[in-house]
């Protein structure tokens, strides 16, 4: 999987991330890319691969790697300031581009 193409980032995690491993892709992430009416979500979910590259001391921030594991994934919208949010049941982080 070293050959994958990704992009940095960095990500704001809601829970501890000090127990995530560093430069391992982490699987069974998605991003949703939609909205939410009358309780039923419309839209795209996409599964994303995250490889921490760094934990940033004293915060709950890491630098990452992100990656879609198809090329269909909205790749283009991947650019510098970006943000969304990531999902693993619930929202666990926000991630931005840089």
């Amino acid at each position: 999987m070293d050959n994958r193409r990704f992009i940095k980032a960095l990500i704001n995690w809601k829970k501890d991330p000090s127990k995530f491993p560093e430069n391992e892709w982490m699987r069974d992430i998605v991003v949703n890319y939609g909205e939410i009416k009358d309780k039923t979500f419309y839209g795209d979910t996409w599964t994303v691969l995250v490889r921490i590259t760094r934990h940033i001391d004293g915060t709950w921030d890491t630098y990452a790697d992100v990656a879609f594991i198809v090329d269909e994934a909205p790749w283009q919208l991947l650019e510098t300031g970006y943000s969304f949010n990531l999902c693993a049941g619930k929202d666990i982080a926000v991630v931005t581009i840089i």
